[in-house]
C-alpha cells in the first residue's frame, strides 16, 4: 500500500447518453491522449471507462494535475465530477493479468473509497475537497482559498447534501475561457438531461465572475447572456429551471454592491441597470412569474432577502402586473 497518498476520483457526467448518441468517441480519444501525455512518474492515473483516478505523494504535482484535468474537461464539454482526499491506496504495479483475457484491478484502498463517497454528494461538475484538510491549519497541505478553491453552495443540491462545499478552482486565468463555453445553446444540446447539474456548474462559475471581473467586463457579460436567452427563447421553449441562473446573477450583483469597499460598482445606477436588464429579458420571454416564485422560495430556504432588495431599487426595474414591485 501507498500510505497517505493524495487521491482524486472523478467520473464523466452524461457518459451514458453521450455513448448512446455517438457523441463520445472524439472527446474520449482526447482524454486518452491527455492521460498518455503525462510523463511524470510521480503521478499515477487510472482511466476506467467513465472514471478517472489520480494518485500522488507530491501535493503540488497532484493539485496541478487535477486542475488540468478538470479545466480541460470543462473547456471540451466533457464535464468531470470528483473529489480530493488523502488515504492509503494500492500500488499500481499490483495490477495483474492472471490469464488470457483477464485483467485484474485490485481494491484501490480507503483513499479511493473516501474520494468516491465525497464525489457522490455533488450535483454539478466540480471537484470537492475533503473537509479533513481544513479541520486545522496543520492538515492543509497547501490549498489556498480564492486561488485553489472557493466555498460554494449549490443552488439545486442533492437532498441531504445541502450547505457549502469547498470546490477546486480551474487552472489560473481560465475563468473567462470557461464561461465562454457555457451558454444556453450548449445546455439545451448536450446537457439537457442533466439540467440541474448544468445550472449548478454555471452558477459556480458565475460566482467567480461576479466576484472578480471588473465592471466593464461584467456589463458586457450580462448583456451577452440576456441577449442569448432572448434569442434561444424565441426559438424554443426553455425549461423553467433556467431562472435559477438569473437568481444567481442577481444575488451576485447585489453582493458586489453591498461589499465593504464597494469598488466593484461606481454607482447605484449601474446596479439598477444590470438587474433591470435581467428582469426585462425574463419578462420579455414570459419567465418573470416563475422567477419571482423561485426567488421567494430561495429567500425562504437560504434566509436571504433578494426579493426585498430588488423591490427597493428605483422604478426603472419593470414591474410584473400580477406580482407588485419586483
Amino acid at each position: 500500500m501507498i500510505e497517505n497518498a493524495y487521491v482524486c476520483y472523478a467520473d464523466v457526467l452524461g457518459f451514458t447518453s453521450r455513448f448512446i448518441s455517438g457523441d463520445l468517441s472524439s472527446r474520449y480519444d482526447k482524454l486518452i491522449k491527455m492521460v498518455n501525455d503525462i510523463e511524470d512518474p510521480g503521478i499515477t492515473v487510472f482511466l476506467m471507462s467513465d472514471s478517472i483516478v489520480i494518485i500522488s505523494l507530491e501535493f503540488k504535482k497532484f493539485r496541478d494535475t487535477v486542475k488540468e484535468f478538470y479545466t480541460w474537461g470543462i473547456l471540451n464539454d466533457f464535464w468531470l465530477r470528483g473529489a480530493i482526499t488523502q488515504g492509503n491506496v494500492t500500488r499500481y504495479h499490483e495490477i495483474a493479468a492472471t490469464e488470457q483475457n483477464r485483467f485484474i484491478l485490485p481494491f484501490l484502498g480507503d483513499g479511493y473509497m473516501r474520494a468516491y463517497a465525497i464525489e457522490t454528494t455533488l450535483n454539478m461538475s466540480g471537484i470537492a475537497i475533503d473537509q479533513k484538510f481544513f479541520d486545522s491549519d496543520d492538515l492543509n497541505p497547501g490549498f489556498r482559498k480564492g486561488v485553489d478553491y472557493i466555498e460554494y453552495e449549490e443552488y439545486q443540491p442533492k437532498i441531504g447534501y445541502e450547505g457549502k462545499k469547498k470546490l477546486l478552482l480551474p487552472r489560473e486565468h481560465s475563468l473567462r475561457q470557461v464561461l465562454e463555453t457555457m451558454y444556453f445553446e450548449e445546455m439545451l444540446g448536450s446537457h439537457v438531461e442533466d439540467l440541474d447539474k448544468y445550472i449548478n456548474t454555471f452558477c459556480f462559475y458565475l460566482q467567480q465572475l461576479l466576484e472578480r471581473a471588473n465592471t466593464a467586463n461584467l456589463i458586457l457579460f450580462v448583456e451577452k447572456i440576456t441577449e442569448e436567452f432572448e434569442q434561444q427563447g424565441r426559438r424554443i421553449l426553455m425549461p423553467t429551471g433556467i431562472v435559477t441562473i438569473f437568481i444567481a446573477m442577481v444575488e451576485g450583483l447585489l453582493n458586489r454592491y453591498r461589499s465593504i469597499d464597494k469598488v466593484n460598482f461606481s454607482s447605484r445606477d449601474q446596479l439598477e441597470m444590470l438587474i433591470g436588464r435581467i428582469i426585462s429579458a425574463l419578462k420579455e420571454e414570459g419567465y418573470l412569474a416563475v422567477f419571482v416564485d423561485n426567488i421567494l422560495d430561495f429567500d425562504k430556504r437560504r434566509r436571504t432577502s433578494i426579493y426585498k432588495e430588488i423591490n427597493s431599487l428605483r422604478s426603472r426595474i419593470p414591474v410584473p402586473a400580477t406580482e407588485g414591485r419586483v
